[in-house]
């Protein structure tokens, strides 16, 4: 039960009184009186501590608004934008769109666009030409593009794995039948590019020589096309494609991620005049990019979900087996090494012999994510499922 208190009530005598006590002014400047009802006057001036009580009542006020509004003006305020080149249209390649979709860069103040402009010399040029911010694409083209004299740096490699399985028509037994036949990794110094051609290099056969390799729209659904068009005779798939190629009567010759070898795969790269004069965008749009990767290890639904919504697929087993694939193939901080540039040099060194004598730590800077990663940023992240 609420009890109502009463306010006190005076007689007129007593009301003025009670005034004559506590104000310094004139009765007739500090209140009027019609009839029988009392009322300030306009000209009165505040008692003693009601200037004090006006403040405070005003600051409280401020207060609310600015904790009303300051959320608002936070997201209002203009994001850094950064467009990132996508070297593939994939499950490894959706890390960032995913990211994206779900304000992991916005968190960190990055307006985040993806754009698929292929893998190769497509994406450089992108680069070079500060169309996009970034390329996450394969190491390859970037690597090569460096030799030429391109200002490019990679600043991250997503994995250092092959990561692709040898389709082929049921045909080809070996990788010795691929002699005098057409192969193809989607266009030169594409990821897949380079992993067909690792693979064939590792049997004796020599690429556009032993082997014809033709170039393909799409990235992964074009090489699936040709392979089921029998346009080619081979090519390298990740799941889901691989799946599907299995399904239509090709057979899976190797899976690439058993090949002993450190290979530096999707990288994010850089122009080096944008890399000086945006560190700090560019160290938010990192811790953006670690989370992403953790949220792909951390949140199967929702990944598997954003998955489909790039991929345009609707089948969700295959959406999940790619995840699957991928999935202890992501990294905590996704670092550089030296052993998988150098052997990307090596494999580029047939036709740049600059590649040879050239030093593998000249071609990645990976001290955006030491410097995160000593920050102590990356420690909640480090749980791999």
């Amino acid at each position: 039960m609420i009890e109502l208190v009463r306010p006190k009530t005076f007689t007129k005598a007593e009301f003025f009184d009670e005034a004559r006590s506590k104000s310094p002014l004139p009765l007739r400047e500090r209140f009027r009186v019609r009839g029988s009802k009392i009322a300030p006057s306009p000209l009165s001036s505040p008692v003693e501590g009601e200037e004090v009580g006006i403040a405070r009542v005003a600051f409280a006020l401020i207060l609310l608004l600015v904790a009303v509004l300051l959320p608002n003006l936070a997201n209002t305020q203009t994001r850094e934008k950064i467009r990132v080149a996508l070297g593939s249209i994939s499950v490894n390649s959706s890390v960032i769109p995913i990211g994206a979709q779900n304000g992991l860069f916005a968190k960190y103040g990055v307006d985040v666009e993806p754009i698929y402009f292929g893998g190769g010399m497509n994406s450089i040029a992108a680069v070079t030409s500060n169309s996009v911010q970034f390329l996450a694409a394969g190491s390859t083209a970037t690597i090569s593009a460096r030799l030429g004299g391109a200002d490019l740096m990679m600043l991250s490699v997503q994995s250092n794995k092959l990561d692709y399985s040898v389709m082929v028509n049921p045909e080809i037994k070996s990788p010795q039948d691929f002699k005098g036949k057409i192969v193809t990794g989607t266009r030169p110094g594409a990821s897949a590019d380079t992993a067909l051609r690792l693979y064939i290099r590792k049997f004796g056969l020599e690429p556009d020589k032993d082997v014809v390799f033709i170039s393909v729209g799409e990235s992964q659904q074009g090489r699936f096309n040709a392979l089921v068009r029998g346009v080619v005779v081979g090519t390298v798939l990740p799941p889901p494609y691989s799946t599907l190629a299995k399904q239509q009567g090709f057979r899976e010759l190797a899976d690439l991620r058993k090949v002993d070898l450190e290979f530096a795969g999707t990288s994010i790269a850089g122009y080096g005049a944008y890399i000086k004069s945006h560190q700090p965008a560019i160290e938010n749009f990192f811790k953006g990019y670690i989370e992403s990767l953790h949220f792909y290890r951390t949140q199967k639904e929702k990944t598997v979900a954003g998955i489909m919504k790039y991929l345009r697929i609707s089948d969700r087993a295959r959406a999940e087996e790619g995840y699957e694939y991928y999935l202890e193939m992501m990294p905590v901080v996704p670092y550089a090494t030296s052993a998988g540039v150098k052997s990307v040099l090596q494999f580029l060194a047939p036709r740049q012999p600059k590649a040879l004598t050239a030093n593998p730590e000249e071609f990645y800077d990976n001290s955006f994510l030491k410097r995160i990663d000593e920050s102590g940023f990356t420690k909640p992240f480090a749980i791999r499922r």
